[in-house]
């Protein structure tokens, strides 16, 4: 992708990003999957030197600047760069000499940098002011770097020397005592508290000098009671800390394939240098070893209408001299985690054009489903009986779980096989369960667990929507079906956040055996039923919430609401057709219309850690792809709390739906990401859907919210 010459590499210390530099560009990758993160354009300069801050968060880039014409290096350029956005934020011009080395202090405080100048340069990495320059050498300082616990630089010249340099005043001065106060978190890359084989995770530490001296040379080791080679962590150096001065540093802790299942207790120690130090902390921490993936082909879809597609008959069924797009799903049915999972599609017939037919999906979790599109025409030549030959290969990390040549099912003139998800449930027998937690017995420490938040406390908006209505609904016992758990409390919640936040004139409730016998005809038809009173066509704002069982029919051909009091036998009389649901709120003749359902129609109960999945129905309707009569509708807004393959999550630690729980703290504040005290439709789509997703693959399988409506809409200012 840079199109000349690499001039530096480096990866990020968190693992996630590799930065390349070279003529007039930076980029910044996914490690993962190698797709480009970020293009920084540059003019007229050479990146020689790289190197990122511990935090991740800020590149420093040395480089020369280059005569166009004569391509010779006439001046030397130091930028900081903020990674999130890309912004330059300070730069440095250093005449008549280009540089081509850069490293960040162990504190991050300081870049140092090599020049052509024979100079070994000392920068204040916050604000890029000068802080010393070191003179020594005879020819140009081609390579610097800090070491390990800051007091040190190494310079390599082409004066054939390596010299190591003091930083001035470096030697600590005695001063009055320091007083260290640590508060202490970890997270996994997975959030369940346990370090999987191929697994990074960090160990955080923000300590306070409480004191009235100056905290010097702060040594932060960890020390393993099980060591294990395969289990790397890293220590760090605070240079100073001044009294009332607070720093956060991070510790990254990574595992190898060979990791072991053990119980780990690593002793957090922080040294000072005259010695005042911190009593010793202790981290327990559950590892476990490999549990191999896999990946597998799960199905595929023709579709054959759309941009890019020509078909004689939109059949779902791919002919010669058609152009299709293939939809083909892939799953990991392995119980271990695929990383750097890629895949590649073979064609061994000329008469077959195809696109897009490789590329990298990242990281899939146990279950995890994903999807590839690629485009395919076969001419006339083509071989009319038989699969097609066309090749499935996936591979991941380890190579263990590699899916390798299959056959896609594809026949010309018919339709491929039903797709078939299959159902992953993680073998907790051979899981180390131990979560981390921290121990220690002095004050002075404490911790930050990521708590689950009080969302039944809300404060009121300053939004206020006059002429708007809410039908808010929440079956959570049925008479028999099994319970929806907090599906009632999913209605609480959901009435005050319609009165404080959304602003919603008038909120009505239904819970449990309220909703019975023909209440949804009653309520929602646009000739007799209740609403219909209270909506001034053209002016007022409906919302309706749902949270209960949503049924799928045996044939998939339909799905339902379902009364307190419905028995699956009578599906068609009592369940309420969602397709007929929507078409009654178009003819109410709303000014806008938002529908809210937390309920999956997967044929499968609402489940959470406590209380285990049933099925609804006398199958379980995997694949099954939810109609959206919405979308004819104008000013409709469709938010749906899971796909129609999955089930939609109970929440134990906050006593309701998973996804009301995320959706309510996005309204509440948690969904504002630019901080503008409004809260656009794509900034809760954002929050909900990434929230949701990662939370759910430590409950209880995979969950995805969808989201349909205008993302630019405001919802909420406060």
């Amino acid at each position: 992708d840079h199109g000349y010459a690499v001039g530096a590499v480096v990866f990020s210390p968190d693992g996630k990003l590799l930065a390349s530099g070279g003529w007039n560009k930076i980029l910044l990758m996914n490690v993962s999957s190698g797709a480009t993160v970020r293009n920084i354009n540059l003019k007229s300069l050479w990146v020689n030197g790289l190197a990122f801050s511990s935090d991740s968060k800020r590149l420093a880039a040395g480089s020369g600047v280059i005569d166009g014409y004569s391509s010779v290096a006439t001046a030397g350029d130091l930028r900081m760069y903020n990674i999130k956005t890309g912004a330059v934020i300070w730069s440095k011009n250093i005449p008549y000499s280009p540089v081509r080395s850069v490293s960040f202090s162990p504190d991050d405080n300081y870049v140092v940098s090599a020049s052509l100048n024979k100079l070994v340069s000392l920068w204040n990495s916050i604000n890029g002011s000068a802080a010393s320059s070191i003179s020594g050498h005879t020819d140009y300082v081609n390579s610097v770097a800090f070491s390990p616990y800051g007091g040190v630089i190494a310079s390599g010249s082409g004066d054939m020397t390596i010299k190591l340099w003091w930083i001035k005043d470096s030697d600590p001065k005695r001063g009055l005592p320091p007083d260290l106060y640590a508060e202490l978190e970890f997270e996994d890359e997975n959030g369940n508290g346990v370090l999987e084989a191929l697994e990074s995770a960090k160990l955080s530490i923000s300590i306070t000098n409480k004191g009235k001296g100056t905290a010097q040379r702060l040594f932060v080791t960890v020390a393993d009671d099980q060591p294990d080679k395969h289990l790397y962590i890293s220590n760090k150096l605070v240079y100073e800390l001044g009294a009332g001065a607070k720093t956060r540093i991070t510790l990254p802790l990574s595992s190898g394939v060979k990791l072991k299942s053990t119980n780990h207790r690593l002793q957090i120690n922080v040294a000072e240098h005259f010695g005042f130090d911190m009593d010793p902390a202790y981290l327990v921490l559950g590892t476990q070893a490999y549990i191999q993936p896999q990946l597998a082909y799960a199905g595929l879809e023709i579709i054959d209408y759309g941009e890019g597609t020509f078909a004689r008959v939109a059949d779902g069924r791919l002919q010669a001299g058609e152009q299709v797009k293939a939809k083909l799903i892939v799953q990991n049915t392995g119980k271990g985690r695929a990383i750097r999972t890629s895949y590649n599609i073979v064609n061994k017939d000329k008469n077959i054009f195809m696109e897009s037919t490789s590329g990298f999906i990242g990281a899939m979790e146990p279950g995890e489903v994903d999807t590839i599109w690629f485009t395919i025409s076969p001419n006339k030549r083509v071989a009319s009986s038989g699969y097609l030959p066309l090749y499935l290969s996936m591979s991941e990390y380890t190579r263990k779980g590699n899916l390798k040549n299959f056959q896609l099912p594809i026949i010309l003139d018919q339709k491929p096989p039903e797709i078939n998800i299959v159902e992953v449930k993680a073998d907790f027998s051979q899981r180390n369960r131990q979560t981390a937690r921290f121990e220690f017995q002095s004050s002075k420490f404490t911790t930050r667990v990521k708590a689950i938040e009080d969302i039944w406390t809300v404060t009121p908006s300053r939004t206020k929507r006059k002429n708007s209505i809410a039908v808010v609904i929440g079956v959570e016992n049925y008479n028999a079906l099994p319970p929806a758990p907090y599906a009632a409390s999913d209605a609480d919640i959901m009435q005050m956040y319609f009165e404080k936040r959304l602003g919603v004139e008038e909120v009505v409730v239904f819970k449990n055996e309220e909703v019975s016998g023909l209440f949804f005809d009653d309520t929602f038809n646009p000739d007799y039923g209740e609403l219909q009173r209270a909506i001034l066509p053209g002016e007022t704002e409906l919302f309706v919430y749902y949270s209960g069982h949503g049924v799928p029919a045996k044939d998939g051909s339909a799905t339902y609401l379902f009364p307190a009091d419905g028995k699956v036998e009578r599906l068609e009389k009592q369940g309420y057709d969602l397709a007929t649901f929507y078409q009654n709120l178009d003819q109410l003749g709303a000014k806008s219309t938002t529908v809210i359902l937390d309920a999956c129609f997967s044929g499968a109960s609402r489940s959470s850690v406590k209380i285990q999945t049933e099925n609804l129905v006398a199958h379980k309707a995997i694949g099954l792809k939810l109609k959206q009569p919405w979308r004819a509708y104008p000013n409709f807004t469709v938010i749906n709390s899971s796909t129609g393959s999955e089930t939609s999550l109970g929440f134990d630690q906050s006593g309701t739906g998973l996804f009301t729980y995320f959706f309510a703290l996005g309204l509440r504040g948690e969904a504002d990401s630019n901080n503008d005290r409004e809260i656009t439709m794509g900034e809760l789509k954002t929050y909900v859907i990434s929230n949701v997703v990662k939370t759910s693959k430590k409950v209880s399988g995979l969950q995805t919210p969808q989201f349909s409506g205008d993302e630019s809409r405001v919802l909420v200012k406060w």
